[in-house]
């Protein structure tokens, strides 16, 4: 996995910020970050003996559809993350929860989310006109309030779940406060310090 992060962080120079490249070396540091998460979490479960040498887990009980759903949903709306810094779409959208003073202005969706873009063009400040870019700006707000409903279905769900309900009520808090980096990004134009804050896009955003 780091062997290909690091292609990508190659890849991303060479091919001068490729979209496509842009975003899969996103996903992959985080690809990377999560194979730690579980080389962790399996290494504390074996010290506890709640896993055998074999890797033989101990009988626990199965995630529902609905986590399966929220984590499909989490990993879109990282992509699409991505995809809005890669194309420079930040602030295609002036003002919130309109887009340009409107609720819904012309978007053209086949060239905003276009993904086999042509190698060899210079992308830095991006290469699509605004309407394309304001579809993938709608695009990710659509994904974050998909994601916001998956998350309250699941706080929903579990509310009686007491070993549960602090994690669930931190994963609730993190998306709120993502949420509003967010919006603070668009109303305030992308300074410099809050953009930082507003992780995964920053470091793609300011290359």
């Amino acid at each position: 996995m780091i062997l290909v992060q690091g292609a990508f962080g190659a890849f991303t120079v060479t091919l001068k910020l490729w979209p496509q490249v842009v975003t899969l070396h996103l996903l992959g540091g985080l690809a990377v970050m999560l194979v730690f998460l579980w080389l962790h979490l399996r290494l504390r479960r074996c010290a506890s003996g709640s896993l055998t040498p074999g890797g033989v887990a101990s009988p626990r009980r199965a995630l529902t559809p609905l986590w399966g759903l929220a984590a499909m949903l989490l990993v879109a709306q990282l992509a699409l993350g991505g995809w809005v810094s890669s194309n420079y779409a930040g602030i295609a959208c002036q003002g919130f929860p309109t887009c340009n003073g409107e609720w819904w202005p012309a978007l053209d969706w086949s060239e905003g989310f276009h993904l086999t873009q042509s190698v060899g063009p210079n992308y830095l400040h991006g290469q699509l006109h605004a309407e394309a870019r304001s579809a993938i700006q709608v695009g990710h707000r659509l994904g974050a309030l998909a994601l916001g409903a998956a998350i309250l279905a699941l706080l929903v769900c579990y509310r009686r779940e007491t070993a549960m309900r602090p994690w669930l009520s931190a994963l609730a808090l993190a998306y709120v406060v993502q949420f509003s980096l967010g919006v603070a990004n668009v109303l305030l134009w992308l300074p410099l310090w809050l953009a930082l804050l507003r992780i995964p896009q920053a470091p793609w955003r300011w290359c």
